[in-house]
């Protein structure tokens, strides 16, 4: 009976162990981030690089408004005071201002007409996010921690990018009513004899 006993308390722990076992290699890391989605994981790298911070209008405080999420600068915020030697923010950190010149946050929606919808394609996406410079050429303007990005996989960028796709289109043009400084030009080189 002994003998019995201390069989069937083996085959118990065995097969909790098993159990054990299976459940940890179901819920361990690697296999949840294999399981998800590149939306799921480009919501997810969206949510905790900061995208909301500066690209989604606010709401009270600093709490982005979802229903506008990740439309850029509202037409109510203005551009603020020019500066030199320092940076200065929106309220709701959407316009900035510095020894740059300004930055306004871009629609990161897929409207056709304000947002990434036909300016981007997934090429171009990361790209931009490589070189920190938009299709057009211009550049990615400061506080847009454009360092960060150029370090991220190539799947984290394309995650991201099938995200934004995915989200709500907002028509906002973010440069909508607001005077923007002029922006001095180089001076020509003159003509070398």
């Amino acid at each position: 009976m002994d003998r019995q006993l201390r069989a069937h308390r083996y085959m118990n722990y065995v097969s909790a162990a098993a159990v054990v076992a299976a459940m940890l290699a179901v819920s361990s890391p690697a296999s949840a981030q294999q399981a998800n989605t590149p939306v799921e994981r480009g919501r997810y790298l969206v949510r905790i690089t900061g995208c909301h911070d500066c690209h989604s209008p606010k709401v009270q405080g600093m709490t982005p408004n979802l229903d506008l999420a990740l439309s850029g600068r509202p037409a109510s915020t203005q551009l603020p005071t020019e500066t030199k030697t320092e940076v200065h923010a929106s309220p709701d950190l959407t316009a900035w201002t510095g020894p740059w010149g300004y930055s306004i946050a871009a629609n990161l929606t897929p409207d056709a007409a304000t947002g990434i919808g036909t300016r981007y394609t997934e090429a171009s996406f990361i790209t931009t996010m490589r070189t920190g410079k938009k299709p057009n050429g211009t550049p990615v303007m400061p506080p847009m921690p454009s360092d960060v990005y150029q370090n991220m996989t190539d799947d984290d960028l394309k995650a991201i990018f099938a995200y934004l796709k995915t989200i709500k289109p907002i028509k906002n043009a973010v440069l909508a009513g607001l005077k923007l400084p002029v922006v001095a030009k180089p001076a020509a080189e003159a003509p070398k004899k």
